[in-house]
């Protein structure tokens, strides 16, 4: 017995997607030092901790130091409490 699959066209056969075009996350950023991501961390925790609720993120949205700025910040919040 043969069931056709209609969520799939049938002239894409097998065929996996291509993982680049789908957004998959690329290679690490090898120009961002650890030293600039722990920098970012704490300006972070710092804000955190004084609450400071129009201090932005002064990093580019995306990229890893505006994610260790956002994760000190968050931590600061927890410790102040």
């Amino acid at each position: 017995m043969h069931v056709q699959n209609s969520i799939v066209p049938p002239d894409l056969g097998a065929r996996h997607p291509d993982a680049t075009s789908m957004g998959a996350i690329g290679p690490p950023d090898l120009a961002t030092s650890d030293e600039a991501s722990r920098q970012a961390y704490e300006r972070g925790g710092n804000a955190g901790m004084r609450e400071k609720q129009d201090e932005e993120n002064p990093y580019p949205e995306g990229c890893v130091l505006a994610k260790a700025f956002e994760h000190g910040y968050l931590d600061g919040q927890k410790a102040r409490r």
